[in-house]
């Protein structure tokens, strides 16, 4: 699931780059063209994939968002290990929901991290943002469609019984985390 507003916000940066910045213009086509590729690539991927190749598709989202919205959006990873997998597209709605629920919606923008870390029996994937965070009580009853989340909640829970769970703060920011246990050998 693409977000129409991502890609119309994106082309109007690259046709506004390509009147001011021709270079930044290259890139962020270049960088446009591999998220969508990657996109178009999860329709037919059914298995699960290394988060090696997951990250970079965050990486080439928040290049482009960092394109547009410059020093308003601090991007900080802290990547402890890569060696597991999880479903496709299970990070990358995760770090757009940050950016454009979160510091987006921030005077003066924040900072989005995505974090790794490898403990005894699980991996833990941590997306967090010092956005306008939200009432997590009232998460259910917004009436928006979380449409995101929960496909990346059932995924998680149907191809590596991995979990996500959701904690935030209204003027802190907001934090997710998808857990995976590890596989008995």
């Amino acid at each position: 699931q693409i977000n129409p507003h991502f890609l119309y916000n994106t082309l109007n940066t690259i046709y506004y780059l390509c009147g001011k910045d021709t270079h930044t213009a290259q890139e962020a086509i270049s960088s446009f063209s591999d998220y969508l590729r990657n996109n178009l690539d999860s329709l037919d991927c059914k298995d699960l994939v290394t988060f090696d190749k997951e990250l970079q598709n965050v990486k080439t989202y928040l290049d482009l968002e960092k394109i547009r919205f410059g020093d308003e959006l601090e991007v900080i990873y802290d990547i402890g290990t890569k060696s597991f997998c999880l479903p496709i597209m299970s990070v990358q709605p995760l770090v757009e929901n940050a950016v454009k629920h979160g510091t987006s919606k921030r005077r003066g923008g924040g900072s989005v991290t995505v974090a790794t870390i490898e403990k005894e029996g699980e991996y833990v994937v941590t997306v967090s943002d010092t956005g306008q965070g939200f009432d997590v009580g009232c998460y259910a009853d917004d009436g928006e469609t979380h449409i995101g989340i929960e496909n990346v909640r059932q995924r998680l829970r149907d191809m590596c019984d991995g979990t996500l769970e959701i904690e935030s703060e209204i003027g802190k920011g907001t934090t997710v985390r998808i857990i995976i246990p590890k596989k008995e050998s």
